[in-house]
């Protein structure tokens, strides 16, 4: 943290005696501008000091370097939702409205920011302010209505389409919470992560017949009322399942289970866990063994909650240099400095054309390392480079996949 914001202090000392004096006024008086025109989600604070920063993060933002709009940059987007919240700007107006919704809440800005302040989380808060005075589009208002009827961000048939995916155990060790995205996108991926519980003796249960979103989309976007709808009827299921454990293949549903439930005031002792996460501690204690060999050269993007949220870039690392034979080639942006697939922020829905160019980006990127297969650990990151790869949509790959390729 101090690395990121020694160049502040040294800026301070070199000041004269009257330019440090303002300075300090200034950030004394602060207090003033917090104050939005009614009851706020979001963290004026926060705002304020965004908005004033000088935009260091703005070289890393894929909404600023696919649009090649500076209103798209994290503190311009902070300047114009300051003054929605203080009624300057009209929110009515869809142009003003739709600045908010121009981020894949990839947390990059964070990564970079001085004062550690993530831009995306402070415009969720915008988004439940824009939501709660019912100024946002009517495909977001779509959204939430599909979302509330069928239970999933697709179609009802989302987690019963395939009845393999209904699995009911008595006292199970995990209870398996398939996302959305890898039940109606990537399937395989499900039955994969199945087989690997199974292999290492691990009981558990989906209820996939009764199984909802987890809400996470919901939040991301403003519509807090429909997550803490879809919270209840999750933490209802978990509770009748009688696991303790909770096991995700989608880092943005371990993100809101573990974090975004709590700070809507659900209170749970449920441990969570991403696949991945529960795989290697699985191989640490000789449950999972991966003893065939794998002969193939891939490259691993890093999902941004995997990375800069849950701040985890060793666990798939540790998982695919157990494989035999496997060859991984770093893109030249990884780990912590990884970039969005684009599907962050539900921005296919909001910003389709966009979204879609931010993963095209990050795929020529892992494609310019050489390797065949492009692997991740996130349902989401897999939809957006499919969509980039077209036909060629088989070399987008779950971990999970190669895990199951691995064991005997």
């Amino acid at each position: 943290m101090m690395g990121k914001s020694s160049w502040m202090v040294k800026t301070f000392f070199k000041m004269k005696p009257g330019v440090a004096g303002k300075f300090i006024k200034g950030m004394l008086g602060a207090k003033k501008y917090y104050r939005s025109i009614g009851a706020a989600v979001v963290n004026m604070k926060d705002l304020v000091r965004c908005m004033c920063c000088p935009d260091m993060c703005k070289f890393e933002c894929p909404s600023l370097r696919v649009t090649r709009k500076e209103m798209y940059a994290p503190a311009t987007k902070a300047r114009i939702a300051y003054h929605i919240e203080r009624g300057d700007l009209d929110p009515a107006n869809p142009h003003t409205a739709e600045i908010p919704y121009m981020c894949t809440n990839c947390n990059g800005c964070k990564h970079w920011c001085p004062m550690d302040i993530s831009t995306g989380q402070l415009l969720k808060g915008v988004r439940a302010d824009l939501v709660a005075r019912d100024c946002v589009s009517d495909d977001l208002k779509d959204f939430d209505t599909r979302v509330l009827e069928n239970g999933t961000t697709f179609t009802k048939t989302t987690f019963t389409s395939r009845p393999e995916f209904d699995v009911r155990a008595e006292n199970p060790d995990v209870f398996y919470y398939m996302g959305c995205v890898m039940a109606e996108k990537k399937p395989e991926a499900v039955l994969a992560n199945m087989a690997i519980l199974k292999k290492a003796g691990v009981t558990f249960s989906t209820l996939a017949a009764e199984r909802c979103c987890c809400g996470g989309p919901s939040n991301t976007v403003g519509f807090q009322a429909t997550t803490r709808h879809l919270a209840a009827k999750n933490l209802a299921l978990f509770a009748r399942s009688g696991a303790k454990t909770i096991v995700t293949d989608c880092p943005a549903c371990a993100d809101t289970l573990r974090n975004t439930y709590k700070e809507l005031g659900f209170k749970h002792g449920y441990m969570v866990f991403t696949t991945v996460e529960f795989f290697k501690l699985l191989i640490e204690q000789g449950t999972l063994k991966l003893s065939k060999p794998v002969n193939e050269t891939i490259t691993y993007h890093d999902p941004c909650i995997t990375a800069r949220y849950f701040d985890d870039v060793t666990s798939a690392r540790a998982i695919l240099g157990k494989i035999p034979g496997l060859v991984l080639k770093e893109p030249f942006l990884t780990k912590e400095e990884t970039q969005c697939c684009g599907m962050g922020g539900v921005s296919h829905v909001h910003h389709p054309e966009e979204s879609e160019a931010i993963g095209k980006q990050r795929y020529d990127q892992l494609l310019s390392t050489g390797a065949k297969f492009i692997v991740t650990a996130c349902p989401a990151c897999e939809q957006g480079f499919m969509i980039a790869a077209g036909k060629d949509s088989t070399r987008v790959v779950d971990i999970a996949e190669l895990i199951a390729a691995a064991i005997e």
